[in-house]
């Protein structure tokens, strides 16, 4: 395993265990190579469970998840591999248009093999849930969202994330400015209950101010990047975005990015 696991988790120490650390104790992922950023307020919570899964706790300037994702950057070495996934995240499952979903095997193996393909640097993602009706089951090289939930990537300290939440599309658009591949592994999805367990940015702020949060988010990546997204505004009021396809035309030739 060449790869260290970075955790940001607030207030969920028993959703963390029940979760994302018994998924990756399941796949035999060592805890030496496990890192949980937790929140200041909630540092005291994480102990006991630190001391009983013997993973590395990271505490300090964690008070946002935008704080925490920037200083997972500031903390690993340049270059590092990084499996960056939430504290909730019940499972990995292949996803395939037509066939039943079922469990990745090895997730060690598919995390490793997904590093050698971007491996001058970049970052890899998966479709962000097990929905499988539009999963085609291929690679894929763009501008793709890559949900932080779980995301891959080299570490390259020049991305620099200033958004409250959406940081996962500034990230994506950033390793683009940097002609670096992202890899979207359509076969594989995420498992997990976005915006309803409790703790984590819930314990922030409640559904209403969330979705004010992410539409101030949205707004200024907007106005910061028009030439990469555009806005889709849901009927409960989300405001989502979506990458104009390969606006730069950087993927072109795919071979002068990734060998």
């Amino acid at each position: 395993m060449n790869f260290k696991v970075a955790i940001a988790s607030h207030k969920r120490p028993e959703i963390l265990q029940s979760k994302t650390l018994n998924l990756l104790k399941k796949h035999k992922i060592s805890m030496k190579n496990v890192y949980v950023f937790v929140s200041p307020e909630s540092y005291q919570d994480y102990i006991p469970i630190k001391n009983k899964w013997k993973f590395n706790l990271i505490g300090g300037d964690n008070a946002t998840i935008l704080k925490t994702r920037n200083n997972i950057i500031k903390f690993f070495d340049e270059g590092q591999n990084i499996l960056e996934i939430d504290d909730d995240v019940e499972q990995i499952e292949i996803t395939l248009k037509g066939k039943k979903n079922k469990p990745v095997t090895n997730l060690k193996e598919l995390i490793n093999e997904s590093f050698q393909i971007i491996h001058q640097g970049g970052l890899f993602g998966l479709n962000a849930n097990t929905n499988n009706f539009f999963a085609s089951g291929t690679d894929k090289f763009g501008l793709y969202s890559i949900i932080n939930s779980c995301i891959g990537y080299k570490n390259d300290k020049r991305i620099k994330l200033t958004v409250a939440e959406k940081e996962d599309f500034q990230r994506v658009i950033q390793f683009y400015e940097l002609d670096l591949p992202i890899l979207k592994r359509t076969g594989y999805g995420i498992k997990t209950n976005y915006w309803r367990n409790k703790g984590g940015i819930q314990a922030h702020y409640d559904f209403k101010k969330r979705v004010e949060v992410q539409r101030e988010s949205a707004e200024q990546l907007l106005e910061k990047y028009p030439w990469a997204v555009r806005k889709q505004v849901r009927k409960n009021g989300i405001v989502d975005l979506r990458f104009k396809k390969d606006p730069l035309k950087k993927y072109k030739d795919l071979e002068n990015i990734i060998n």
